[in-house]
C-alpha cells in the first residue's frame, strides 16, 4: 500500500471514528432537558446503547460476509443518518427507537473499525473526538434552541461521513476476513464491558449527577465536556503504550486509578471538585482505547470474529451493568449505592484486565515454544534427509 492510500485511509477511519459516539454523548448532555424522558426512560436510554451496540456486533460478520466491507459501512452510514433525524420528531417511543437503531448502525462501525485502523491511533482518537464534540457542543445547542435540534444536528455529520465514504474507493482499505477458526477470548471480553459500562454511566449520567448536588446545569454540562476532552490525549497516547509496555498489567492498574480517584470523589463530595472528577473519570477512557487497541492487535488475519465477540458480549454485559445502576439510583434516589457498584466494577476492570494479559502472554509463549519445536524436528528431519542422500551407495550402470 502506497503512503498516499495509507495517508488517505488514516483520514477516513479518523472521520468515521468521530461518528462512533455523538449520538450517545449528545444524549447524555442534553438528558436532564429532554421533556419527554422521565425517570425509566432516561435509564433505558443510558443502557438501551450498549445493548443494541452488543446485537449489532454479532450481526456484523454475517452482513460483512454477504456484501462485502464497503457496503457494510454504507449501511452503517446510512442507518445513522436516518435514525439520528429520526428520533427527535417525536416523543419518548420515537427516542427510544431512533437511539436504538442509532446505535445498531454505531455497532456496525464500530465492530470494522478497529480492523480497518490495524491499531492506529486515528480510530481511538477520532472516536474520543467525537465523544468531546457531543459533549461540548450539544448544551450550547439545547440553550440557544432545544434538545431536538441539539441531537438532530449530529445526523448532518454523519451525512457528511457518508458523502465521503461513497468517494473513497475499495482498495484503499484493507477487507477484514471471516476466521477460520476461534480465538479464546472470554477475560478480553468481560474487561471490554466493565470499561465499557464505566465510559457509558460517565457519558449518560455525569451531569445528572453534578446537578442533583447541587452544581448549576451550565456547569454540569461543562463538566461532562471536560471529562470527554481528557479522553483526547490519552486515546492517542494508549495505542502506542500498549505496544510498547512489557508489563501489562501495571499499564490496566495505571489506566483504571484515575477513574476510582474521580467515582471515589463523586460518591464522597461531587460539588467539592467537580472539574477534577471530571478531569479523573476522563482520563480513565484511556482504557477503553487500551481494549479496542488490543482487539486490533490480537485479531489474526483481519478476522471480524474477535471483535464481533468481545464487542458484542462485551456491551451487552455494560448494559445490563449500566441498567442496573440506573434501577439502583431511581429505587434510593441518591447515587451514592450506584456509585459503589461502580467501585466494585472498577476492581473487576483490573481484575479481568489482568487475567486477559496474562492469559495472551501464556498463550504467546506456549505457541512460540511449539513453533520451535516444529523448527528444530524439521531441521532435524532435513539433515537426515540429506546425511542418508549422501551416504547412499552409489548405482553402477
Amino acid at each position: 500500500m502506497s503512503r498516499a492510500t495509507t495517508t488517505a485511509s488514516t483520514v477516513v477511519i479518523f472521520l468515521l471514528a468521530i461518528n462512533l459516539r455523538p449520538a450517545v454523548t449528545s444524549l447524555g448532555a442534553a438528558l436532564p432537558d429532554i421533556s419527554v424522558a422521565g425517570n425509566l426512560v432516561a435509564a433505558v436510554l443510558v443502557a438501551l446503547p450498549l445493548w443494541a451496540i452488543g446485537l449489532g456486533g454479532w450481526a456484523t460478520p454475517w452482513l460483512c460476509s454477504r456484501v462485502g466491507t464497503h457496503r457494510t459501512v454504507s449501511v452503517g452510514l446510512a442507518g445513522l443518518v436516518l435514525s439520528l433525524a429520526g428520533r427527535v420528531l417525536g416523543g419518548s417511543a420515537q427516542l427510544l427507537v431512533g437511539t436504538a437503531l442509532a446505535c445498531l448502525s454505531i455497532a456496525v462501525l464500530g465492530t470494522m473499525l478497529p480492523l480497518l485502523a490495524k491499531g492506529s491511533a486515528a480510530f481511538t482518537f477520532g472516536l474520543g473526538l467525537g465523544s468531546t464534540a457531543g459533549a461540548l457542543v450539544t448544551p450550547a445547542v439545547v440553550m440557544s434552541s432545544s434538545w431536538r435540534y441539539a441531537l438532530g444536528l449530529w445526523a448532518i455529520v454523519a451525512l457528511l461521513a457518508m458523502q465521503l465514504w461513497q468517494r473513497t474507493p475499495d482498495e484503499s482499505l484493507v477487507a477484514p476476513q471471516r476466521a477460520t477458526g476461534t480465538t479464546p477470548a472470554g477475560a478480553l471480553t468481560i474487561h471490554f464491558g466493565l470499561i465499557s459500562t464505566v465510559t457509558f454511566l460517565v457519558m449518560g449520567w455525569l451531569p445528572g449527577i453534578l446537578r442533583d448536588a447541587g452544581v448549576a446545569p451550565t456547569t454540569a454540562g461543562t463538566c461532562l465536556a471536560v471529562s470527554m476532552a481528557m479522553g483526547l490525549p490519552m486515546m492517542l497516547l494508549v495505542p502506542g503504550w500498549t505496544r510498547k509496555w512489557r508489563n501489562q498489567t501495571l499499564l490496566v492498574v495505571v489506566l483504571a486509578t484515575p477513574n476510582v480517584i474521580g467515582v471515589t470523589g463523586l460518591l464522597l463530595a461531587p460539588a467539592a471538585a467537580p472539574w477534577l472528577w471530571a478531569v479523573a473519570t476522563g482520563a480513565g477512557m484511556g482504557s477503553l482505547a487500551f481494549a479496542l487497541t488490543t482487539i486490533s492487535l490480537r485479531s489474526k488475519g483481519s478476522s471480524l470474529s474477535l471483535s464481533a465477540v468481545v464487542q458484542g458480549v462485551g456491551y451487552v454485559i455494560a448494559g445490563f451493568g449500566v441498567l442496573l445502576c440506573g434501577w439502583l439510583h431511581t429505587r434510593t434516589g441518591t447515587w451514592q449505592t450506584p456509585l459503589v457498584l461502580v467501585l466494585a466494577i472498577l476492581l473487576g476492570q483490573v481484575v479481568s484486565g489482568h487475567l486477559a494479559v496474562t492469559r495472551r502472554t501464556v498463550t504467546t509463549r506456549v505457541v512460540r515454544t511449539l513453533a520451535l519445536r516444529r523448527t528444530a524436528k524439521t531441521r532435524v528431519a532435513r539433515t537426515l534427509a540429506v546425511q542418508t542422500k549422501g551416504n547412499a551407495p552409489e548405482v553402477g550402470v
